[in-house]
């Protein structure tokens, strides 16, 4: 409860802040040193997530629930869901924080993929090898990392 009352006060905080600055809430550190009820405690809050935005249609340049796009779901659930500000696009995204070997993900961290040649696709690692993103055909949509097309196309994980 503590922890709760602590994060909304820092939210609101956050709201009257100037700055462009990356708002970064104590209990989502990048060292990746978070006790073990943050971790738990981010999965599930990245969990209800996303059952509210399941199915929400893909749409490039998209950013609400009649239609987002994979960077768009990434920036609105870090700055709604765990108070931080990322970029907008994806390849700006990529470079944030730092990176992460696939087996050190951790429920937050982001997660990218090669699709093409030119084309990149981001989701949020929410634990148990699964992540959650807009797809270009099933919407918002939670995926497994051991699947073969999501093995093949891995790029790598940034931890905020």
């Amino acid at each position: 409860m503590q922890y709760l009352l602590f994060s909304l006060a820092l939210i609101l905080l956050q709201g009257c802040a100037q700055q462009p600055a990356i708002n970064q809430p104590q209990a989502f550190t990048a060292r990746g040193d978070a006790p073990q009820h943050n971790y738990q405690q981010r999965q599930q809050q990245l969990r209800h997530h996303f059952s509210d935005w399941q199915g929400t249609p893909y749409q490039y340049g998209g950013l609400s629930k009649h239609g987002v796009d994979c960077s768009g779901f990434v920036y609105l659930t870090f700055r709604h869901q765990l108070g931080i500000t990322l970029p907008r696009t994806g390849a700006a995204q990529s470079r944030m924080g730092q990176s992460i070997p696939k087996t050190q993900l951790q429920p937050g961290d982001l997660v990218f993929f090669k699709t093409a040649k030119k084309q990149r696709h981001a989701g949020i690692y929410i634990g148990r090898q699964q992540f959650i993103h807009a797809s270009s055909s099933k919407g918002v949509t939670l995926s497994h990392l051991d699947n073969p097309y999501w093995q093949e196309h891995y790029w790598m994980g940034r931890r905020i």
